[in-house]
């Protein structure tokens, strides 16, 4: 079982996400000064802009996790299910159905990609200062997907993993050596 409870994975990735919006501000500002980088935190002084862009990311956040494990895992989009733990006010999506742990990395991962990665290369190196900020935040709500990689570390990718139903991670299930088939 590498599962956490909702809680324990909000308060551990704290740092986690710490760590890369850190270094995405230093980033920018070390290429762009910082002077460029006040201006372009005034862009989202508007509550409703930031706010708006949150929602929207966070589920745009989970949408991506439910796609990539449907694709990578080749499983159904009815595999899938999405929600909120409210206790801790905890966005999820849900795989029903078991993936290899290569399958859920990748799941696990691709928000961070094209939420975090992608728009802090096109803020710092492609002109666009307007992604900046969701390029921070979304690096940072990627914190507890990245808690989960690291869990997951010491498994071999074709093992078979089942999203834990209440908390957040997996159970974990060994493949079948060759001598659990039968002849």
């Amino acid at each position: 079982d590498l599962s956490l409870s909702m809680r324990q994975v909000n308060l551990m990735a704290i740092p986690v996400a710490l760590i890369p919006a850190l270094l995405i501000v230093l980033l920018y500002a070390g290429v762009h000064g910082w002077a460029a980088f006040r201006a372009t935190v005034g862009i989202f002084r508007q509550p409703g802009l930031s706010l708006a862009i949150l929602a929207g990311g966070i589920i745009l956040h989970e949408l991506l996790h439910g796609a990539a494990w449907a694709y990578y895992g080749q499983k159904s989009l009815s595999a899938i299910t999405f929600g909120v733990h409210w206790p801790t006010l905890t966005p999820f999506a849900h795989c029903r159905e078991a993936l290899t742990v290569e399958a859920y990395r990748i799941g696990a991962l691709v928000p961070a990609i094209a939420l975090g990665l992608v728009p802090t290369l096109l803020a710092v190196f492609g002109g666009l200062p307007w992604l900046l900020f969701p390029a921070v935040l979304f690096s940072a709500a990627a914190g507890g997907d990245l808690l989960i990689i690291w869990l997951l570390r010491n498994e071999h990718g074709t093992s078979m993993v089942l999203d834990h139903p209440d908390r957040a991670g997996c159970i974990v299930y060994d493949p079948p050596s060759s001598q659990d088939v039968l002849v």
